[in-house]
Formats: C-alpha cells, sequence, structure tokens
C-alpha cells in the first residue's frame, strides 16, 4: 500500500474515527458512505471498465465537484470514498472545499 493511501486512510481516522485496514476494506469504507446518507448526502458511485467515479450532492450544498468543474475520478472506489468523505467535511466545516 502506498504512502498516499496511508495518509488518507489516517485522515479518515482522524475525521470519523473510521479504521480502514487496506485498499481491500470496503467494509469499513461503506461505513463513510453511510455516515454521508445520514447527513443527507447522496452519495454517487460510477464504476466500469477505466472509470471508477465517486461524487456527492446535498441539497443545501449541491454537488460536490461540480464545484471543482472536474469528473470525479479516483484510482478506485475506495478511494474515491474516502476522497470525497474528507472533502465533505471541510465543506460542512467551512461551506467551501
Amino acid at each position: 500500500m502506498g504512502e498516499k493511501m496511508n495518509e488518507l486512510f489516517e485522515k479518515i481516522r482522524e475525521e470519523y474515527g473510521i479504521e480502514i485496514k487496506d485498499e481491500g476494506d470496503m467494509t469499513n469504507a461503506w461505513k463513510l458512505v453511510e455516515i454521508l446518507e445520514e447527513k443527507g448526502w447522496v452519495v454517487y458511485i460510477i464504476t466500469a471498465k477505466g472509470r471508477k467515479q465517486v461524487d456527492a450532492w446535498h441539497p443545501n450544498f449541491g454537488s460536490l465537484f461540480a464545484q471543482f468543474g472536474e469528473t470525479p475520478g479516483f484510482g478506485s472506489i475506495l478511494e474515491g470514498i474516502c476522497n470525497v468523505a474528507l472533502l465533505v467535511r471541510e465543506l460542512e466545516r467551512y461551506g467551501k472545499v
């Protein structure tokens, strides 16, 4: 597992108290999706050959990635879920990402 993923998992542990063991730990990553759902977020996951996207939408904030004008592509769905959860936390805290 790369240093980048280790840092991502550490941030998730700090922000959400969820321990993601490795890049195959979708069980704990899915807990993030459930937390976002409880907060009123709609989480979109698109997976196709060569395409891994995760985005989130909230009635108060709109689409998370529309703010950047980019397609929310990631190396894996797990990475996307973690990144989206961290961006949501920042948006809720500061009103912007």
